[in-house]
């Protein structure tokens, strides 16, 4: 019964349950509690010094209404700062210094990152801007040409472009299909670019074929049958402003469609700003270099020499119809040069079989 008594009288104080139960199993009561200090709680019955302390307050102080919050207090709030000396102030400085210096190499390394990026992506997407046009030239030949011996050696030359075209494209990630593009390039643009003329038919090419003599209007002429005429596209936007109605209404109530940045606070600390720039890319510097060198852009070719010798070790020879794909995702050089980079390295081409190896092996 006195356990249960020292408990609940420990409870009324503010005390918390846990240490209530382990000052009431040990067998002592509220005024045996109060003749001990602080070590004595902490090195006879295991209570840390903060609750010791706040414990011997609370029972010295009776049982009042506030006496769980007075524990809580006494609990919780730690010992008092000390005021900081002109040495650790210095240290302070410096640390905060170089935590700014660091967050400045920080966003240097991540701009640099993002360039080489950038410069990766754009040099691949050159390379198939180049290759999509040289499939289009050839697709333009395939369809006038009437050999079929030309016709075969054309064909060839776009499932090589097409390979080529379709590795670019994989890189860079892009929806769609090369064929897409080719067809877009192809079929797609001369409808738009290309005008017509209303009497003979004949399609010709807007720049060859602008009226001088009107300099305030988009007009053509065609050089066959010496008609003029206007864009489509030139009439529709002409009679538009010609008629009365209000084509363009601007509300202005109405919220911009860009969202408008508010400008930064006056108070706001340069390493806070720097933080939340690189909070906001969703990668630090080091992830974003480490991607771009193992991207597949900037990296992951082979040396041609290097092709050629592991193909050989494992072959023992090189044939184009076998290994012409393979050349060109692994080194990235053009199809067309395939032949000219097997004489390069010395390689014997025998015409009956239509294999490259080496002159010892012959």
């Amino acid at each position: 019964m006195a356990k249960k008594d020292t408990y609940l009288a420990l409870l009324r104080r503010g005390v918390d349950e846990t240490t209530a139960m382990t000052l009431a199993d040990s067998g002592l009561k509220i005024g045996e509690i109060k003749k001990l200090d602080k070590e004595q709680l902490v090195q006879n019955y295991g209570l840390k010094s903060e609750i010791a302390r706040s414990v011997l307050e609370v029972l010295q102080s009776g049982s009042t209404s506030a006496g769980k919050e007075r524990y809580l207090s006494n609990v919780l709030s730690g010992p008092e700062k000390k005021p900081m000396g002109k040495i650790e102030e210095q240290r302070f400085k410096r640390q905060q210094k170089d935590i700014l210096l660091e967050l400045q190499e920080q966003r240097e390394r991540l701009k640099l990152a993002k360039v080489e990026q950038f410069r990766s992506q754009k040099v691949v997407m050159n390379r198939l801007g180049k290759t999509i046009e040289l499939i289009v030239k050839l697709e333009n030949n395939f369809d006038d040409e009437s050999k079929d011996e030309q016709k075969s050696k054309i064909r060839d030359q776009l499932e090589t472009r097409g390979l080529e075209a379709a590795r670019d494209h994989e890189l860079l990630e892009l929806e769609g299909t090369p064929q897409d593009i080719v067809d877009f390039r192809r079929k797609i643009v001369p409808k738009l670019c290309f005008h017509a003329c209303p009497s003979c038919g004949e399609d010709m090419d807007p720049r060859s074929s602008v009226n001088m003599d009107l300099g305030d209007d988009f007009g053509f002429i065609c050089w066959d049958c010496e008609t003029e005429f206007s864009s489509d596209m030139a009439s529709v936007v002409e009679s538009r402003l010609s008629s009365k109605k209000d084509w363009i209404k601007i509300d202005p109530k109405r919220k911009p469609r860009e969202k408008v940045l508010r400008p930064p606070r006056a108070k706001t600390e340069f390493k806070d700003t720097i933080a939340a720039d690189l909070a906001a890319t969703g990668a630090s510097a080091d992830t974003i270099a480490a991607a771009v060198e193992e991207s597949n852009l900037s990296s992951g070719l082979m040396s041609i020499n290097d092709w050629i010798d592991q193909t050989l070790a494992v072959k023992g020879y090189i044939q184009a119809q076998e290994d012409r794909e393979d050349f060109i995702i692994a080194t990235g050089a053009g199809a067309t040069k395939f032949n000219k980079w097997m004489k390069k390295a010395g390689l014997a081409f025998n015409k009956q079989s239509g294999r490259w190896t080496r002159w010892v092996d012959r």
